[in-house]
């Protein structure tokens, strides 16, 4: 390929010219930008102003051209850079008084941060989409509600753990608590008030006990929680049950005789409509239609009246369970599934932990969530991600509150912690243990709060964990080796050292003095204040089957015949001399000779048969 004449500037031969490009421009800029910077030479500077303006208009050819013009300008230039001056580095003394005034947790750990807004900003109570229209926003609290409510509590930080009394916590809900706890702490700190109500969201009797309820209030107090109130949803069934009337008179819910396949039929035909019809509609130019028959309730159109008098006879028990059901009348054109109708009130014919046999019909989470959170004067509703849509601006626990005139609260979601090789499901967990599979809630194995005491995890431990992992929006998943880690830093620091042996191998010495040889073995190996225990190495002791092999080998540090190691803290030395046998030729014992002392080489740990222990199972429940 050949051009027409064209100027050259120095330093551009012309074979270069027949193969320019992007990227050869880039290079060339590169080069030039590198040689201004030792030699910033003006007229080079020009030049690579030149070039980058060809380069924006992609003439490439002319880039090229004045790139290597400044490069070959600067590199001739006699103008010599200027160094900065450079910043005087504190002496060793004077970073560790900066480093001293910067506060830091006081285990070492993540330091938390105070996240929630006060609620002197929460007039908006959820943040607008930027395609919600004012008519869709039920999120805004009325000016005079929220200045209310600011009197009322002072305009403190107010959370709440609200944990169903279905099962025994986990280490999921470790981290619920050690946030909604944290911020009303920070908030505290910070010169503010701050508080968290633990409350127990006991609305389903057929699944809650006593028995759930006393371990969840035991595993809160064990790690360091401490509510300013401890309450039940079913102490407001009087004014839940009165609010649902108040949404029956406003026309704002009816009661439904639909069966489950018949609202998921109903449900389906929405989903269809607005996930299909109406975009196709949108995609033509034209309105959306209206509703087919098949998406809507047929008892929707209910008279205020009748659904009063059905209501009553919900709660004195004349229909059965699942023949009738009060649902919110939200609204099924809206995008938000979660506001397609859900329901408030079920019948139920169980008896409850707290009430008895007074009720038998009980409200939804959809329905008691959000105003035990207005009457409880929540000011930040913190839950994780998949209540998102249901917390939504357009969702029902504000479409609730606004129908009622409650005050509207601030939800905020985060994603909710998943750990590698566990289950975080307490359905499953409960499954586990109903069906035999562990030894109870309190299995070792298990990540419920009761299983990770028996295991050896300490409260401080936990939390350190929550604080390692954070709170953020993005889906994570951690490995259960930070859990590990965690673990093992702190009792690093604080544990006395002792000597066990999981698997024994009985190992009979000889060449000891009569009566053994008397040792003494640090309580922590880097701790000299936590002292030493005396201890004699007797005639007969044990070592892990693990560090005994037949067959030597190089990467093997562990004693086999012929091999001299170390005892661990004991000075001396062993020689396997005997491999003892059983009937089935499986190795039994071993005789081996005492020696001194060396500084190189394995040391075993060992123990003796002057104290057994039990050890618990450890490990993972893996799925099958």
């Amino acid at each position: 390929r050949t051009q027409g004449p064209r100027r050259s500037e120095p330093g551009l031969a012309a074979a270069d010219r027949c193969s320019m490009s992007k990227s050869g421009a880039k290079t060339a800029k590169t080069d030039a930008v590198k040689a201004s910077r030792k030699r910033p030479d003006p007229e080079g500077l020009r030049l690579i102003e030149e070039g980058e303006k060809a380069f924006e208009a992609k003439d490439f050819v002319a880039a090229t051209e004045r790139f290597v013009a400044a490069k070959a300008a600067c590199d001739a230039s006699t103008v010599q850079a200027t160094a900065k001056p450079k910043k005087e580095k504190p002496p060793p003394a004077e970073k560790e008084a900066v480093a001293d005034k910067e506060p830091k947790p006081a285990d070492g750990g993540v330091e938390q941060k105070l996240v929630l807004k006060p609620p002197v900003e929460n007039i908006q109570a959820k943040p607008l989409r930027p395609d919600m229209d004012a008519a869709h926003n039920y999120a805004l609290n009325a000016a005079e509600d929220h200045a209310a409510y600011l009197k009322r509590t002072g305009g403190g930080i107010r959370t709440r753990f609200p944990p169903e009394p279905n099962g025994y916590l986990h280490i999921g809900h470790a981290k619920a608590m050690n946030f909604n706890f944290g911020q009303a702490r920070l908030a505290r700190e910070a010169g503010g008030s701050g508080a968290t109500v633990m409350r127990f969201d006991d609305t389903n009797p057929a699944a809650e006990k006593q028995e759930y309820i006393d371990s969840i209030l035991d595993s809160v107090a064990w790690l360091g929680h401490t509510p300013v109130a401890v309450t039940y949803s079913s102490d407001y069934f009087p004014q839940l049950y009165d609010l649902a009337l108040q949404l029956i008179r406003s026309d704002g819910a009816y009661v439904c005789h639909q069966t489950a396949e018949e609202i998921k039929a109903s449900r389906m035909a929405l989903r269809n409509y607005h996930g299909k019809v109406k975009l196709e509609a949108k995609a033509a130019g034209k309105p959306p239609p209206p509703l087919p028959p098949a998406a809507s309730s047929p008892f929707r159109g209910r008279s205020v009246e009748e659904n009063l008098l059905l209501f009553e006879r919900m709660r004195t028990g004349r229909f059965g369970e699942g023949e009738a059901v009060l649902r919110m009348k939200g609204d099924l054109l809206s995008d938000n599934s979660s506001l397609w109708d859900p329901a408030a009130y079920r019948v139920l014919f169980h008896s409850h932990p707290r009430t008895g046999d007074e009720w038998c019909v009980y409200p939804t989470y959809d329905y008691t969530h959000c105003i035990v959170d207005s009457l409880e004067d929540i000011s930040h509703s913190l839950c994780t991600l998949e209540f998102g849509q249901r917390q939504a601006v357009d969702g029902p626990y504000y479409w609730l509150l606004h129908a009622l005139r409650l005050y509207k609260p601030v939800t905020w979601e985060y994603s909710r912690l998943n750990i590698t090789h566990t289950l975080m499901s307490k359905r499953k967990l409960k499954f586990l243990v109903e069906g035999g599979f562990v030894c109870g809630w309190d299995d070792p194995r298990l990540p419920t709060i009761e299983g990770l005491r028996r295991r050896g995890f300490s409260a401080a431990m936990l939390n350190r964990f929550c604080d390692e992992v954070g709170v953020t929006k993005a889906a994570m998943t951690a490995r259960w080796q930070v859990v590990e880690h965690v673990a093992r830093t702190a009792l690093d620091a604080s544990a006395p050292r002792r000597f066990a042996v999981l698997r024994p191998l009985k190992v009979e010495l000889r060449g000891l003095a009569a009566g053994g040889k008397p040792f003494e073995s640090p309580n922590h190996p880097r701790n000299a204040e936590m002292g030493a225990r005396r201890l004699v190495l007797p005639e007969t002791i044990y070592i892990d089957r693990d560090d005994f092999r037949e067959v030597d080998a190089p990467s093997f540090f562990g004693l086999a015949p012929g091999k001299e190691v170390g005892l661990l803290g004991a000075g001396v030395t062993i020689r396997c001399d005997e491999v003892v046998r059983g009937g089935d030729g499986g190795v039994t014992a071993l005789v081996c000779s005492v020696g001194a002392a060396r500084w190189r080489g394995a040391r075993l740990r060992h123990g003796s048969d002057a104290s057994p222990y039990a050890v618990l199972p450890g490990g993972r429940v893996r799925r099958a």
